[in-house]
């Protein structure tokens, strides 16, 4: 009499909050666009940036187009930087010794 040599499963299955999150609707949108992106600066040989960067320093174009492509160029490409947030407040060092900082004890 043969025996039913299988094993018995005790991982207990799944879990909650296993796996992967599901992307927003914001982030599966930025995916498309860069990879609609891509392909088309593959297909012409010239990424948007390359594009916008060309209306800009084209001189034969009215200067009002050419600081309107510099101003999109700058705005969608530069990261803004924020000032007198938590990260700009002096922090000082992680590590001091023990005259300058009293609360801490020698060990």
């Amino acid at each position: 009499m043969a025996k039913n040599n299988q094993k018995v499963e005790h991982r207990g299955g799944k879990r909650a909050g296993a796996g992967r999150k599901p992307e927003t609707l914001s982030q599966t949108q930025v995916a498309e666009f860069e990879r609609a992106a891509k392909a088309m600066a593959k297909e012409h040989g010239k990424s948007l940036q390359d594009i916008v960067l060309a209306f800009a320093y084209d001189d034969e174009i009215p200067t009002k187009d050419r600081l309107a492509a510099s101003k999109l160029y700058w705005d969608k490409s530069v990261i803004n930087v924020s000032e007198g947030g938590e990260a700009d407040k002096k922090a000082g060092p992680a590590v001091y010794l023990p005259k300058q900082r009293p609360v801490l004890k020698s060990v």
